[in-house]
């Protein structure tokens, strides 16, 4: 205690303790008030991560680009021919012929056209790109191919998906059935709804089935075609070979089929090509099977470099095309 001298009204003092005054306790802490504002805290943070939680897939459900892929139906394929195409009754293992100039002399005889229609192959394959997430397809169990004659043979299409044909064309010619090099042939992918159809520009149509091969694929001196066309603005160095004729059974019936091969090798730094497509191919030049390796690696022009990757299989399932 601190001592002091109390003054009294009359001047005089007199001493004594003077008690010291109370501590101040300082604020009062409400610990009801405390947990309510570490829960108002704790709320706000559960509600940030449950924000993002929903937030970030629904962003990349609507932003981010998605990939499908569809199956095509026979029945849609035949819808589309029909609407399309006034089909005819020609047989596709026929012979024609042409008089030749000289009317003294012997009638050309030129190749058959495959019949009008569409064709079922049983198929296994997919396709893929590395390029974004990445995306695969995978091809049904059953694709077709859709003939329609032109001025000079046929035009062939070979569907798999919705975003996967192949278009070629070719002619009949006394020389033997043409593959049609003027970019008529088409390669069609669609990958993250980015639809691309990439034709291809020789510098000359190739005889991929000379007339009579089939008969007797030793009867000629067959080297390879070496041709370096434009495909997807870019050297597309094509070779094409003839591998001798095999039996298939298709639906119960045996047909020669000949065995066309197209290679593609092509080197840019790090960008490449490397693919591998066979034909068995009858008389008209309808395949009665193909197969195909590829891979490919091609700069995007906007993300970089893209790998793509197709391998599959298909079997003609039968000689008769619906029409």
């Amino acid at each position: 205690p601190i001592t002091v001298r109390n003054v009294t009204a009359d001047g005089q003092g007199s001493g004594g303790p003077v008690p010291s005054a109370p501590a101040d306790p300082g604020p009062r802490i409400s610990w009801r008030g405390l947990r309510w504002g570490r829960w108002r805290r704790g709320t706000k943070i559960y509600f940030g991560i449950a924000v993002l939680v929903f937030a970030v897939p629904i962003a990349y459900l609507r932003f981010w680009p998605h990939d499908n892929s569809t199956a095509v139906d026979a029945g849609d394929v035949l819808d589309e021919f029909r609407q399309n195409t006034s089909p005819t009754t020609e047989p596709s293992l026929t012979t024609t012929s042409v008089s030749a100039p000289d009317s003294t002399a012997a009638p050309v005889q030129v190749p058959p056209r495959p019949a009008e229609g569409v064709y079922r192959y049983a198929t296994t394959g997919d396709e893929s790109v590395d390029i974004l997430t990445g995306s695969s397809h995978t091809y049904p169990a059953e694709t077709t191919l859709t003939v329609r004659h032109t001025e000079c043979g046929a035009m062939l299409t070979w569907t798999a998906l919705k975003e996967r044909s192949d278009t070629w064309g070719i002619c009949t010619t006394p020389e033997g059935i043409v593959w049609q090099g003027d970019g008529v042939a088409v390669w069609h992918h669609e990958f993250f709804g980015q639809d691309e159809r990439t034709p291809t520009y020789c510098p000359d149509d190739v005889l991929m089935l000379p007339s009579g091969y089939a008969d007797d694929p030793m009867a000629g001196m067959w080297e390879p075609t070496l041709m370096t066309c434009i495909c997807d603005d870019r050297d597309w160095p094509a070779t094409w070979e003839l591998l001798g004729v095999d039996e298939r059974v298709i639906d119960g019936v045996t047909v020669q089929a000949t065995h066309v091969r197209l290679t593609i090798t092509w080197r840019a730094g790090e960008f490449y090509e490397d693919s591998v497509i066979d034909y068995w191919l009858d008389r008209s030049g309808l395949p009665v099977a193909m197969s195909s390796t590829k891979v490919t690696r091609t700069d995007s022009g906007v993300i970089g470099a893209v790998t793509y990757r197709e391998q599959f299989t298909a079997e003609l399932l039968s000689l008769t095309p619906l029409t």
